[in-house]
């Protein structure tokens, strides 16, 4: 019977060190696959018999052959390899991409995929190589959508559930009305007070009735540019008033261009009944000590009033459609002379607050010199920014290392539109590898946990990279040497016990 027995033995080598071969090998044939993990068979023996008790009272016990005790994935991380795509992305360090299939039960991409344990539709990742779809959804190769949390203008989730990272509700990026311009200049010092009459009085068409003009682009609620120009003349030592001019065919209907269309007609706005807001009234909403539309300098040239306060200009022909500026020249060192102070931005409109009007200590905060100055020399435009801008169309993607997905648009525009969600396991090791590069959730893997990159232990996305097979071929090739060696000594313990039954058969001749 023990013969018996050794030949079993030697079997069940065959059969176990086929079948790691069979791991070894699919390791091998996935080292370019990306994000592969691959996998070890360990050995136990099996069938422990006792045939006796030694003089030592100890049992005598013969082994009947050898099992695999199980088949382990290596979790660790691959290396990774540069693309050419901003959507390659690779994770270092812990966690997992979310897909989700999009019709749980179909073929995606070709690829019918066995239902997850604990959640038919949702399956896991390493492997970043994803694709735009022409319905603007980023989907991995197998047709299951990547997902993660759309994002407002200013980054925040919209919500806290994950959605289908869907670009397309992103291509257009709408205009937005200009509300704030920042100006930075230099006016000239050495500039002298208009004194002729026949230019003494401020006319926007008259150049010689101001002394220094610049120009800014800003746009309405429609995206439509429009030039508006900024005029300053000097009315007293230090003391300079300014005004906004547009084309009068770009504020209504009335004004238009000479029959020429030539000739153009300047109109200041600023000029226009009710087009500018006055300064709050002393004692009833705060001492604010400016007045509109007047910038004072002091002895050094730094800025000590800035009299700024939101001008109404109608752009499109609607009575609804009024549109708020406010012009910005720095920050004034005069207490309470600042105006850009007292005005915040609303969803519709520039609106005064008396809690920052009063704001005593901008005598020692503000510098006077980060935006309009008075020095001596040239007159300058130091710096010119406005908040609008056109519609735009999305031109390029990046993604950030924290999985921030960011669309650059061609009205010059970046915005946040998704952010990457991650998922860990406790026991990733006990993930169900179901093929096509994914795995699924199952019962000793433990729930997901699911968060942002670079949020406690979870990794960070790189992209233009791909996570690479954590495959070692040298590691591998000595596995199946050894396995080799092993499975040709068991075949030699079959065959010698062939020989052994033989030569018992043979007793009876």
């Amino acid at each position: 019977m023990s013969i018996m027995q050794a030949m079993f033995a030697g079997s069940s080598a065959l059969t176990n060190y086929g079948e790691a071969m069979t791991v070894i090998g699919n390791n091998l044939a996935n080292a370019n696959t990306t994000a592969f993990k691959g996998s070890r068979a360990t050995f136990e023996d099996v069938l422990i018999q006792t045939v006796g008790v030694s003089g030592t009272r100890a049992a005598t016990q013969v082994g009947t052959g050898v099992g695999i005790a199980s088949v382990d994935q290596n979790m660790e991380q691959g290396s990774f390899n540069a693309t050419t795509s901003v959507i390659d992305l690779a994770i270092d360090g812990k966690g997992f991409f979310k897909l989700k299939d999009p019709d749980p039960g179909t073929a995606s991409a070709g690829v019918l995929l066995p239902a997850s344990p604990t959640n038919e539709d949702t399956f896991y990742t390493r492997a970043g190589d994803f694709k735009k779809t022409n319905e603007g959804l980023l989907v991995a190769n197998n047709g299951l959508v990547l997902q993660g949390w759309a994002l407002d203008k200013t980054g925040t989730a919209s919500s806290s559930s994950t959605e289908d990272v869907d670009i397309s509700v992103f291509d257009k990026s709408p205009p937005n009305a200009t509300n704030y311009v920042s100006v930075g200049l230099n006016l000239s010092a050495d500039s002298e007070q208009i004194t002729d009459p026949l230019h003494q009085t401020y006319d926007p068409n008259d150049p010689l009735s101001y002394n220094h003009s610049t120009s800014v682009r800003v746009y309405d609620s429609l995206g439509k540019g429009h030039n508006v120009d900024l005029h300053f003349k000097k009315s007293d030592t230090n003391t300079w008033e300014w005004h906004a001019v547009t084309q009068s065919d770009e504020l209504s209907a009335d004004h238009r261009l000479t029959t020429d269309g030539v000739d153009e007609t300047l109109t200041a706005v600023d000029m226009t009944d009710g087009n500018v807001k006055d300064a709050p009234a002393a004692g009833t909403e705060g001492d604010v000590g400016y007045t509109a539309g007047i910038l004072k300098f002091d002895s050094m040239g730094r800025l000590e009033t800035e009299g700024s306060t939101p001008i109404t200009f109608n752009f499109v022909d609607s009575v609804d459609a009024p549109q708020e500026i406010l012009f910005d020249f720095g920050d004034a060192i005069g207490t309470n002379g600042d105006s850009t102070n007292d005005f915040f931005r609303d969803v519709n409109s520039l609106l005064y607050d008396e809690a920052v009007s009063e704001v005593t200590a901008e005598s020692i905060t503000n510098t006077g010199k980060s935006g309009t100055v008075q020095y001596a020399g040239e007159f300058a435009t130091l710096k010119l920014n406005q908040d609008g801008y056109s519609t735009g169309f999305m031109d390029s993607m990046s993604v950030n290392s924290d999985g921030t997905i960011f669309g650059t648009y061609t009205n010059g525009q970046t915005r946040p539109l998704y952010q990457v969600a991650l998922v860990d396991f406790d026991n990733e090791g006990a993930l169900e590898q179901i093929g096509a590069n994914l795995f699924a959730q199952t019962h000793l893997s433990g729930e997901p946990r699911q968060g942002e990159p670079e949020s406690g232990r979870l990794g960070s996305i790189i992209n233009f990279s791909l996570e690479q097979a954590n495959v070692d071929m040298s590691s591998e090739f000595v596995r199946m040497i050894s396995t080799q060696r092993a499975f040709q000594a068991s075949s030699r313990i079959v065959t010698v016990t062939d020989g052994m039954l033989e030569e018992l058969i043979a007793l009876k001749r």
